[in-house]
């Protein structure tokens, strides 16, 4: 008796075994002019491979500084951003822009600039727009800054007062006074 047997590797259906583990990306956004749009304010995103997602949008960010960490992302959400960059084909180097360095490029006089930095599978490829003031921004590149922006908690109204000073109330001697000592 003959069995025969397929040869092909079985199809990967799981998208978080498709995410490469040394995916890292970066994301610049630098506006000469005040937005209140999350994707449209000088702003910048970086995810590390392993899920760090480091946010910031205060005036001043740019491609030479790292944020703060905004938050850890799940292996589901990396692949989600993953995904949403195989959906626009800026998962492979295929249809990237020349490979240059963020820092070296001009500040826009109006407009805004979108720098986008791609690490995966040892290899690096980068995304840059310029778009004019009156221009709307690549559909592409909004989609997934404001996926990024909903991971960070960015939201279009801004940065908003997130921390309130508890309200102290007298109530009455301090506890404490019994131990100290008058010198």
């Amino acid at each position: 008796m003959l069995l025969h047997s397929c040869t092909t590797n079985p199809r990967v259906t799981d998208p978080q075994a498709l995410t490469p583990s040394d995916f890292s990306l970066d994301i610049t956004v630098v506006t000469a002019e005040p937005h209140t749009l999350a994707h449209m304010r000088s702003s910048r995103y970086v995810i590390f491979p392993d899920g760090a997602l480091h946010h910031g949008d205060e005036e001043g960010w740019g491609p030479n500084t790292l944020p703060p960490r905004t938050r850890l992302l799940s292996s589901a959400q990396v692949s989600t951003v993953w995904g949403r960059l195989d959906q626009m084909g800026m998962a492979t180097p295929k249809r990237a822009d020349e490979t240059v360095n963020f820092q070296l490029l001009p500040r826009p006089e109006e407009g805004s600039a979108y720098m986008i930095g791609v690490q995966a599978n040892g290899e690096y490829w980068n995304f840059i727009r310029y778009i004019e003031s009156d221009d709307i921004a690549d559909p592409a590149f909004q989609n997934l800054i404001r996926l990024l922006g909903h991971y960070a908690w960015a939201t279009d109204e801004g940065e908003s007062q997130r921390y309130t000073a508890p309200t102290r109330y007298d109530v009455g001697a301090n506890p404490y006074d019994r131990y100290r000592t008058d010198e």
